[in-house]
């Protein structure tokens, strides 16, 4: 017999079918039933390709389609497709065997009904048996197997499935013409009912949008009753019946600044035909929404007689288009910003470089020593209005690290008593077991100290002032945050508090509610533009005379918080036997720079571009550091210089200097910068980090 000859090596097949058939739908549109499928399918389930050749061909003379399956997994597989009529299963199988087949079959509702016969050439005792039936199997039969008995019981299950399936299709019928029936005999209801409906769905369309009707005769002065819908009537505070019961107050509601312009344009519409027009419209309580009025002109023995007009709600529209409006205004100032930041703090560094030595070598000599230091000052704060600029801009250079905001908070609480004066009341709130944030310290404490100054000026009275952080899980996050883990910073005043007119441009630069002289209008921008360039988000919440929230989230990092320099550490540097590569193209601040390093004992190779600095480089065995700018002419900025610096001197350490890079990347994470304007203190630090221990003082 063929089962005899089997091969365990051979690669188990997909199923092959015959000529499947398509599950056949009850009733077609017309109440015809389909005609049943000429052949049933009978689906051989068996890992071994000489048993279902064997079982195929004893049961070719049924004339039925015979589909085979290599596996319980091929089996399942054709099942969620198609529909069978018998299922000859063979018990033993590498991975699903034919019990488990079996089992799943019989779990599925589409399948369960399908007659199982198992067929094995090994397990042949009772248990075996018992387990097959108790799968769900209607026989069991043993290989090799008798070629007539087999044919007849499979046979047998062929013709109680097209019994079944006849009952089923005479049932559908039945149905189908009980349901006809039915339908016709309600048809006129069903007619009056949809007429119903279309109306009624007509008048909710009309409820449910934001929009109100309205009619008004032409010498009312756009005077009449007005139909709004709820939604109208929910965002304006007024309920429908007054607007129809007082033709007069839609139009004393709409907001003065926009009233005897849209007056004007009604009184043209005889002459033009319509209308459209925005205006404000001012809500129950105080607030104001925005409107688009479009209207036509309806004409009675060819003379204008009435107004017919529609009023759509446009406030989010408008509120979109605004923030849209604010995000390229920001962005606009951004790039001027960037534009001009890089000559402009490049002169800066040249004047500020040369007053910090001309006050070093006048001090204690009377008024020129305190002419140098004014000159210093006003230098220095200009350096800092081009910080904030840039910062608000979001392409300040940041030098980011771990970060405790609650211990951040609690230092500069302690600092804040004296700046914000006795009538301040400051409460510190640090939730248990705050995360860490990525984000430069400087900036966090910079940006802690604008939003406590901007609060004490919003108290003058006096008031309290209260510094929150808590941790942000991703199940906590508002709908306007980023995916992701975040540690919130929130400084809360009981202050004025802000009208949504300033709410709503709080974060431009250069706006303010001071005075002049008491304020630049970037303390906000400053914020705003740092959290966003460290992958935060900053939220403000506030509401006249309840006080003012700035929320600011930043991102978690699991990284430990940096440690300080210990108290009284040395702070001297001296560059005795040391060489320092300077590469700047602008002259000025290459004179400045060498001579601060010069005074710090450095010897000093100047470059002008990247190209003649690589050359020193493979030219020159003694330099202890490179020193480059970041924008550079000549087709190499200083981030190519210094990773092709490295290519070749792997541990040379390398300063980057920047007035305004954000067009360029840096070749590696945590790259040491160092901002222009620069002083030598800042300098003097920066080489006391990168240089050897050797080399310092």
């Amino acid at each position: 017999m063929a089962a005899a000859r089997l091969n365990k090596g051979m690669q188990a097949l997909g199923p092959r079918t015959a000529g499947a058939h398509e599950e056949a739908p009850a009733l077609d549109a017309t109440g015809t039933l389909p005609a049943l499928p000429m052949r049933a399918t009978i689906l051989i389930v068996d890992d071994e390709p000489n048993n279902r050749f064997a079982l195929a061909q004893v049961l070719a003379e049924l004339e039925e389609t015979v589909v085979e399956a290599a596996s319980g997994e091929d089996a399942l597989r054709f099942l969620l497709r198609e529909e069978c009529a018998v299922i000859l299963l063979d018990a033993n199988m590498p991975g699903i065997d034919g019990y488990t087949t079996a089992e799943l079959i019989r779990r599925r509702e589409r399948s369960r009904h399908i007659p199982i016969i198992f067929v094995s050439a090994i397990d042949r005792d009772d248990e075996h048996i018992a387990r097959a039936y108790a799968m769900g199997a209607v026989d069991y039969v043993f290989k090799p197997v008798d070629p007539v008995i087999l044919r007849s019981k499979v046979a047998v299950l062929v013709d109680l499935y097209r019994k079944s399936a006849e009952v089923e299709r005479k049932a559908a019928l039945e149905r189908f013409l009980q349901e006809e029936n039915f339908r016709i005999r309600q048809e006129k209801l069903e007619a009056e009912r949809r007429l119903r409906q279309v109306e009624e769905r007509q008048a909710a369309i009309v409820r449910s949008l934001p929009i109100a009707l309205y009619s008004a005769s032409i010498d009312s002065g756009f005077a009449g009753p007005r139909f709004i819908s709820d939604v109208i009537a929910d965002l304006i505070g007024f309920s429908p019946h007054l607007l129809v019961e007082d033709p007069q107050l839609w139009v004393d509601n709409i907001h003065p600044d926009d009233r005897e312009r849209v007056l004007n344009e009604v009184a043209m519409i005889p002459t033009v035909g319509g209308m459209s027009t925005e205006y404000r419209w001012i809500c129950a309580d105080g607030s104001h929404r925005w409107f688009l009025d479009r209207a036509v002109l309806n004409r009675q023995d060819g003379r204008p007689f009435e107004i017919f007009g529609s009023c759509l709600d446009i406030t989010d529209r408008r509120r979109v288009e605004q923030q849209l409006i604010q995000s390229q205004k920001m962005e606009a100032v951004g790039q001027l910003t960037g534009g001009i930041a890089h000559d402009f703090n490049n002169m800066l560094t040249v004047v500020i470089g040369n007053l910090d030595s001309l006050a070093r070598a006048l001090k204690g000599t009377g008024r020129n020593f305190d002419r140098a230091q004014m000159a210093l000052t006003g230098a220095l704060s200009c350096a800092e209005l081009t910080r904030r600029m840039l910062a608000f801009a979001r392409r300040q250079p940041l030098q980011p690290s771990a970060v405790n905001l609650g211990e951040v908070s609690r230092n500069i609480a302690k600092l804040l008593g004296r700046t914000l004066g006795e009538r301040i009341e400051i409460d510190v709130l640090v939730h248990d077991g705050l995360w860490n944030v990525l984000a430069d310290p400087a900036q966090v404490e910079s940006s802690l100290i604008n939003l406590a100054v901007n609060a004490r000026d919003a108290m003058p009275e006096g008031g309290t002032l209260t510094i929150e952080t808590r941790n942000v899980g991703r199940n906590e996050r508002d709908q306007d945050l980023p995916e992701g883990e975040f540690v919130l910073l929130s400084v809360t005043d009981t202050g004025a508090g802000m009208t949504p007119e300033v709410l709503e441009r709080a974060l431009e630069p250069f706006f303010t509610t001071k005075g002049m002289g008491h304020g630049t209008g970037l303390g906000l921008s400053m914020v705003y533009g740092f959290v966003k360039q460290s992958g935060g988000h900053v939220k403000i919440i506030s509401m006249p005379d309840r006080g003012t929230s700035v929320r600011i989230y930043l991102p978690r990092t699991d990284a430990a918080s940096s440690v300080m320099a210990a108290a009284g550490e040395d702070l001297s540097l001296s560059g005795h036997d040391r060489t320092i590569l300077l590469v700047e193209d602008d002259a000025g601040v290459r004179a400045v720079t060498a001579a601060m390093l010069k005074e710090l004992q450095f010897n000093v190779i100047e470059a002008d571009n990247g190209a003649r600095a690589l050359d020193i480089v493979d030219r020159e065995s003694e330099i202890d550091l490179l020193f480059t700018d970041i924008v550079m002419p000549g087709g190499m900025n200083g981030f190519e210089l210094g990773r092709l610096a490295r290519e070749r001197r792997p541990q040379l350490p390398v300063l980057y200097a920047t007035g305004y890079s954000a067009s360029y990347a840096a070749p590696e994470k945590g790259a040491d910068m160092l901002a222009k304007p620069y002083r030598e203190a800042d300098l003097r630090s920066k080489l006391r980090g990168l240089l050897p221990v050797r080399a310092r003082a």
